[in-house]
């Protein structure tokens, strides 16, 4: 409730874009789908899991898929309920895959597909040399977990025998305290056989090096086999694992499934466009700036950031968070050591949980000082933007 109240009201937030307000954006919609083996007839053949993440915007399809035990796919395949195939999407033999991770993009979907969309009437599958029918595939869900998802992970089974079974976990902080709220999805845990109504004991661990830190029992049933929990007060420990992808999840019945947490991998690009205008104190010298960030798997944070036009020499460029008053800049990083001729360039080794976090909530700013300009010159917020294609060429 508070987040607005000391906010300065005449200033600069104009730019301000949430990730909820882009969720809730009516041209973007947010779909998931969680692959694995076995077609409608249960017959599975393989081990491989794959976590599909989907973007409706306007006519366009965005996915990203990231997947497990598979070799590299040849074509991703939409198909209708009847299974007819709508759309294939070859997957490039890119000279420097992706480990594991694939981009694409299904252009001018047809407004019959999109209703087939929007009624979680469309299935995904990934067609590999070893399964031309399609080895992974499941249905393509709307959930309210995604525009706020920021770690996720990928589940499969610890028994190479135990075919068809997989799952994913979708996780996020909470907006103040350190609650991480998680939804898992799972396959395979249940024999298909079981009674529909019948329950069985779940147990959720969160691992780090072999400990359970973490532990959730519950129910489920086949009707029913998602479960959402919220770990309340993290440690300082728990929180810098998560962050660097230390930390495990491992969902048992009789049968079990694990993976490990990683920040939310996606092909969109983390970017920003630095201008005067949204400077806190707008400004109007006609420099400009711009930046592209990576945040792997491991924590780091990657940036580069250039500025061309300054009318003063450059004396910070800063990574921040919304101002809480308009005195008051609350700086996260400082890339000032590493800026030189116009192009700060380097790594930040040591973001925590809540900073990565709010990097792909969109919360975050990079701010340029000026000796003219001691507050800022230039001010850009920084925003994913979703994979395009236009790089797939490359």
């Amino acid at each position: 409730q508070d987040k607005e109240d000391d906010l300065d009201k005449p200033y600069n937030d104009r730019s301000y874009l949430s990730s909820e307000g882009l969720a809730r954006d009516d041209a973007r919609t947010e779909f998931v789908a969680l692959l694995t083996s076995g077609p409608e007839p249960w017959h599975p053949t393989s081990s491989a899991v794959a976590k599909a993440r989907f973007t409706l915007l306007r006519s366009s399809l965005l996915f990203s898929i990231s997947y497990e035990r598979l070799g590299r796919p040849s074509r991703v395949r939409f198909s209708d309920p009847e299974g007819n195939v709508l759309f294939e999407h070859p997957v490039q033999k890119s000279a420097t895959p992706e480990d594991g991770m694939l981009c694409g993009m299904w252009r001018t979907v047809s407004k019959a597909n999109v209703q087939l969309l929007r009624g979680e009437q469309l299935r995904v599958s990934l067609i590999t040399r070893a399964q031309p029918s399609g080895e992974v595939r499941g249905h393509i869900l709307k959930h309210r977990a995604l525009f706020a998802e920021t770690f996720g992970a990928i589940l499969t089974s610890s028994d190479p025998s135990h075919l068809g079974a997989g799952g994913m976990a979708m996780l996020t902080l909470s907006d103040t305290e350190s609650n991480l709220h998680f939804i898992l999805m799972a396959r395979g845990l249940l024999e298909p056989g079981a009674g529909e109504s019948s329950w069985v004991p779940l147990r959720v661990r969160i691992l780090h090096q072999d400990q359970t830190l973490r532990e959730v029992r519950t129910n489920i049933t086949v009707e029913d086999p998602d479960f959402a929990e919220v770990l309340s007060d993290l440690s300082a420990h728990e929180l810098q694992w998560l962050v660097q992808g230390q930390l495990r999840i491992v969902a048992e019945t009789e049968k079990k499934l694990a993976g490990t947490i990683t920040i939310r991998r996606s092909c969109d690009t983390i970017q920003s466009v630095l201008c005067g205008a949204d400077a806190l104190l707008p400004t109007k010298t006609g420099a400009v700036g711009s930046a592209k960030l990576a945040l792997h798997e491991n924590g780091t944070l990657e940036y580069q950031v250039q500025v061309v036009g300054t009318a003063s020499e450059v004396v910070g460029i800063t990574l921040e968070t919304k101002p809480r008053r308009k005195s008051k800049r609350n700086v996260l990083f400082d890339m000032t050591p590493t800026y030189k001729d116009g192009l700060a360039w380097g790594a930040w080794q040591s973001p925590s949980a809540r900073d990565a976090h709010m990097l792909l909530q969109n919360e975050l700013f990079l701010n340029v000082a000026t000796k003219d300009w001691a507050e800022g010159e230039l001010r850009g917020q920084i925003i994913s933007l979703p994979y395009s294609g236009l790089l797939a060429r490359y």
